[in-house]
């Protein structure tokens, strides 16, 4: 009883706040400090983004568009059409083109594809989502919080997978933990230069997703302008030159691509996309209310061991917000903020995509580091705590299972994967007792260690070998050894009657002609050499595709 006494009252003190750490500290201390948080983020965000980047698939279907976007940006030199073959891809502005494609001008011989190359931009965009929360972070809970927030971002699934895909939810995520770092900074002191970042960071995530992040910087400041009613800290955010320069970072794109597409562009991306997402369930991805508060537990995974305790911290912050307890509840505060407007609103609409959270799990990190701080120095969230645990279990094994089935389905028995999750599930095991008994720093390690164990041979070898399911990939080396040139490379043109992914137009070229694109019965192009390709039974192993080529 003395001890829940003790923690209840004190358990604040237990968050050491930048503050506090800057009067305990000297300066030489506090840089050698973060020099090693910075090196060890680094290397952590590098070993879990870079694995499977060069060998794994492209992955339908999302990525693939994106990704044959980019080459025929990169190739045609066009910078203002985007296009899928001969099709305007009118859907999202043209920040993560034009990023891929001067990836693969850089990396690849006149823009001829090059995956890993054109998913750079997603891994950099993680790694920036990293390094900034750990700014951001360090001026709401001390650096040691902003530590664990930090890695507790890089070892999450989603952002795990997002840093290996060609697509534009990594670098929105980044741009995200840029701007509420910025709104953390100008809420304890910033100036100036928190402004600039913060516009910076807004105009940048413009020209990648459109209106998202302005969605969620407007709903987290007018919630807190509503909610504190002191809000003199946001005349920071009113500065003239940072303002000028957010304008100039998208409207003249804006006003172009306007002009180019004689309005086209915004009719579709804001009217038919993001638009019809929010009155209607878009692209066969339907789902209730309630969709995110499920899935959020496999895709913050393993960083959802806090998830209770973190929101059960914020809203002890929050009701204690007096004396020495203001400044974490000012720092919870803004989390609150920048979490649960949005959310509502995307659990609202009736699209649902797993990624769509993803700009809040900043955010979700803090709270959890908040938590794990206070575990550390203290037993505290006894009933939030266990059942966190028992959920955390049920995930870890669901996930862990579910990676070993796919690769028993689709892959090659190897007896090291199996090893290596049974090490990953006996990791998780021992962080969920850890997490029940409160012995938080056992519980920390061997939940990194799990990820780390099952995500690393996954992205490397696991999904790469998953060949079942590399249909596009088996078709073009099946073209190659029949030394059938690919359409890309000035090979004949391919029509696909069954088999109708965008990845097959990635593989062999823009030429490609997928369902009804082409007139299958055609002779005349058949004898001129057409390649015609065709799933018998309709499914999608090579063993049962008939690839039948008529000689010119």
């Amino acid at each position: 009883m003395a001890q829940t006494q003790f923690s209840r009252k004190f358990h604040f003190r237990n968050i050491p706040l930048s503050a506090n750490e800057t009067s305990m500290s000297s300066p030489e201390t506090i840089k050698a400090q973060r020099i090693r948080h910075i090196a060890a983020l680094f290397i952590l965000s590098l070993l879990v983004f870079l694995p499977g980047l060069a060998n794994m698939p492209v992955i339908d279907r999302d990525e693939a568009r994106y990704a044959q976007a980019s080459v025929q940006m990169a190739k045609s030199g066009d910078l203002l059409n985007i296009r899928f073959q001969d099709e305007a891809r009118n859907k999202k502005p043209a920040g993560i083109y034009w990023l891929q494609a001067g990836a693969l001008k850089v990396f690849s011989r006149d823009g001829e594809p090059k995956l890993w190359a054109q998913r750079l931009p997603s891994t950099l965009g993680a790694l920036l989502a990293v390094l900034a929360l750990y700014w951001g972070a360090a001026r709401m809970i001390g650096r040691n919080g902003a530590f664990i927030a930090a890695a507790m971002l890089a070892l999450s699934m989603l952002m795990i997978f997002e840093a290996h895909i060609a697509k534009t939810d990594a670098m929105l995520c980044g741009l995200s933990a840029l701007a509420l770092g910025a709104l953390a900074h100008l809420r304890h002191g910033g100036g100036a230069p928190s402004a600039w970042v913060f516009w910076g960071a807004l105009g940048a995530a413009i020209m990648i997703k459109g209106p998202v992040l302005p969605i969620l910087v407007s709903l987290t400041l007018i919630t807190l302008a509503l909610w504190e009613r002191r809000n003199g800290w946001m005349k920071a955010l009113i500065n003239l030159p940072a303002i000028i320069v957010f304008i100039l970072m998208w409207v003249p794109w804006a006003i172009i691509i306007y002009i180019e597409t004689d309005g086209a562009f915004f009719a579709e991306s804001l009217g038919k996309d993001f638009g019809g997402k929010i009155v209607s369930a878009q692209e066969s991805h339907p789902g209730p209310p309630g969709y995110y508060l499920a899935a959020i537990w496999l895709t913050l995974w393993p960083s959802c061991l806090l998830l209770i305790p973190g929101g059960a911290f914020a809203f002890r912050a929050i009701k204690k917000a007096k004396g020495s307890d203001a400044a974490i509840a000012k720092a919870m505060r803004l989390c609150a903020a920048w979490i649960i407007p949005y959310w509502i609103l995307i659990e609202l609409v009736p699209t649902k995509l797993p990624h769509y959270p993803l700009p809040l799990f900043p955010a979700l990190c803090v709270l959890c580091a908040a938590a794990a701080l206070t575990l550390l120095a203290t037993i505290e969230f006894s009933v939030t705590r266990r059942i966190n645990a028992v959920l955390f279990l049920l995930v870890s094994l669901a996930l862990i299972g579910g990676v070993m089935a796919a690769q028993s389905f689709y892959g090659d028995i190897n007896i090291a994967y199996y090893a290596l999750a049974g090490i990953s599930g006996l990791c998780a095991i021992i962080a969920t007792f850890a997490l029940w008994r409160s012995h938080m720093k056992l519980a920390l390690i061997t939940a990194a260690l799990s990820t780390l164990t099952l995500s690393v041979p996954t992205y490397q070898f696991i999904m790469p070998g998953l060949t079942e399911l590399r249909v596009a990939d088996k078709i073009e080396a099946a073209m190659r050894a029949k030394n059938i040139r690919l359409p890309r490379e000035g090979g004949p043109e391919v029509l696909s009657v069954n088999f109708t992914e965008p990845s097959l137009v990635y593989r062999l070229g823009a030429q490609v002609r997928l369902g009804k694109q082409a007139d299958y019965l055609d002779m005349e192009a058949l004898k001129a050499g057409r390649i015609l390709l065709i799933d018998e039974l309709r499914g999608t192993g090579l063993d049962r595709l008939a690839l039948l080529v008529a000689a010119a």
